[in-house]
């Protein structure tokens, strides 16, 4: 017996690095993740300045401590429909390289550890909205978390905006020479 409880207190050091932590948060009900790694902080919603003529999902910036940090909106990233902010609305302040960005969520949950074993590759699917982010599932119990590709969200362009460019450009040839 005694070996029992010696053993339930040893951890297995190979499953303890597989191990990776995520923050677990809410868009729309669903349950995603992002590793911890990527996260520099969670804070509060607070005052967003508008910035002219960039995509609706970007809503703006903010001031974190003097620095200014553009924020996305991940309900609209994702073509989800817009909801008013409220208490549990949060932003997830990302890192990618040396990109920092603020990701509104509807509402933080968690941080899980969660092991390699635990995690499903994504089903690819191009009809789903936001599937093109989404690189695995982690199996969380009795819920499951879509995990985030933090650089895709940050830099994938759709197809519909690739496809109004290249309209535009077949359009418009002579302002690619004159860019050349």
């Amino acid at each position: 017996m005694k070996n029992f409880k010696k053993s339930l207190k040893e951890k297995d050091p190979a499953a303890e690095a597989a191990m990776e932590k995520y923050l677990t948060f809410y868009i729309d009900d669903q349950l995603y993740s992002v590793p911890t790694s990527r996260v520099v902080e969670i804070i509060r919603m607070q005052p967003i300045t508008f910035m002219p003529n960039v995509t609706d999902y970007v809503k703006g910036v903010i001031n974190l401590r003097g620095k200014v940090v553009p924020v996305l909106d991940m309900r609209l990233r994702f073509h989800k429909e817009e909801k008013a902010y409220d208490a549990r609305t949060s932003i997830i302040i990302v890192e990618n390289g040396d990109m920092t960005v603020g990701l509104i969520v509807d509402a933080v949950k968690d941080v899980r550890d969660v092991a390699a074993s635990q995690i499903n590759p994504a089903p690819k699917s191009k009809k789903v909205a936001g599937s093109g982010f989404v690189n695995g599932i982690a199996a969380l119990g009795n819920e499951s978390a879509m995990l985030l590709d933090v650089t895709k969200v940050l830099t994938h362009r759709n197809a519909e905006n690739k496809k109004k460019e290249a309209k535009a450009d077949s359009e418009h040839p002579q302002d690619q020479s004159a860019a050349q």
